[in-house]
């Protein structure tokens, strides 16, 4: 059967294994970066010398979300079991024993997240979430020190990487559910459908960045709303064709840099637009790397100097002597 075929072939088809590589080292940097947001206020959320005290903790996670930390939660012992899973992040980010130090990564972060219910949000879960999909994901096969020992085991480089599509599958989809959840749920919302939602967003002093003098501003407000709920819907579908990735990648980019702009959310944009990586073919992938590279930025301006040097002189030489 047809649909059958396209099933197979959209879970288990070959794929190359370089935007899950890169993926990986960005996922990883985020990761860190998120350890050191959590270390504001260390003792107060994390310790029992703050907000969780004797057996706090403990009854908030309940009996299924189990954290060694909620048993031992003194201030020393916090700060090791942290400083140990910036330890085992840097090593998945590097490629070390990759499949290892990525279960390693992903139970240190969940009991991390366990222990800290009450300061999680939704970027906090789509981290935790993720990094399961990474622990199943052959995500060392490129850009890793692993890769690079396999190369040198089978005498060199210069082979595309391969690895089984379904893993990269469930990154793309989770990311899809996403935004597709954030902008159903924006539509049940009153201020959503008249357009005044961001007017309470970017006037809220308790997450607002800046106060960017808008208030007046209500056609601009009234766009902003309903472009994000638009943009959304666009992202959960338009990021799987090719035609049209480009241009939805670059609104996203720029939706979650206004959010950034706009309000403190730490790394939910940053890694929503991390995962557009695993969306990219070989050659989008390349492409992308080429002109993100600063030294092509300067070897394409020598380029352009040397062509129009070389056609100034082609012009002079075509000119006719004087008798």
């Amino acid at each position: 059967m047809r649909i059958v075929h396209d099933w197979n072939r959209f879970w288990f088809t070959k794929v190359s294994a370089r935007p899950l590589g890169i993926y990986r080292i960005l996922f990883c940097v985020i990761a860190l970066f998120n350890l050191l947001v959590l270390t504001t206020d260390f003792d107060y959320w994390l310790t029992n010398k703050g907000m969780q005290r004797g057996f706090d903790s403990i009854d908030i996670a309940g009996p299924l979300r189990y954290s060694i930390l909620n048993y031992y939660s003194d201030p020393f012992f916090v700060r090791v079991f942290f400083a140990l899973t910036a330890v085992a992040l840097s090593l998945f980010l590097v490629g070390w024993h990759t499949r290892i130090m990525s279960v390693i990564s992903y139970f240190m972060m969940l009991m991390i997240h366990h222990h800290n219910l009450c300061s999680i949000n939704g970027a906090d879960v789509y981290l935790v979430v993720t990094a399961f999909y990474l622990m199943l994901s052959p995500c060392g096969a490129a850009y890793s020190l692993d890769a690079r020992r396999e190369a040198a085991r089978r005498g060199g480089g210069g082979f595309e990487p391969i690895v089984p599509a379904w893993s990269i599958r469930l990154i793309q989809v989770q990311l899809s559910i996403v935004y597709f959840t954030t902008a159903f749920l924006k539509l049940g919302g009153v201020t959503w459908q008249n357009g005044t939602a961001l007017h309470y967003v970017i006037n809220n002093e308790e997450i607002r960045r800046f106060d960017w003098g808008l208030i007046d501003l209500v056609w601009l407000v009234n766009i902003a709303s309903y472009l994000t709920i638009v943009g959304e819907f666009a992202l959960v579908f338009l990021l799987w064709f090719r035609s049209a990735r480009f241009w939805v990648m670059l609104f996203g980019v720029v939706l979650h840099f206004g959010i950034v702009l706009t309000i403190h959310i730490p790394i939910f944009g940053e890694l929503c637009v991390a995962t557009y990586i695993v969306f990219l073919t070989t050659d989008e992938l390349d492409g992308l790397m080429r002109a993100l590279n600063p030294l092509n930025w300067f070897a394409r301006r020598r380029s352009i100097v040397s062509d129009r040097s070389a056609d100034y002189s082609r012009g002079l030489s075509e000119q006719p002597i004087p008798a």
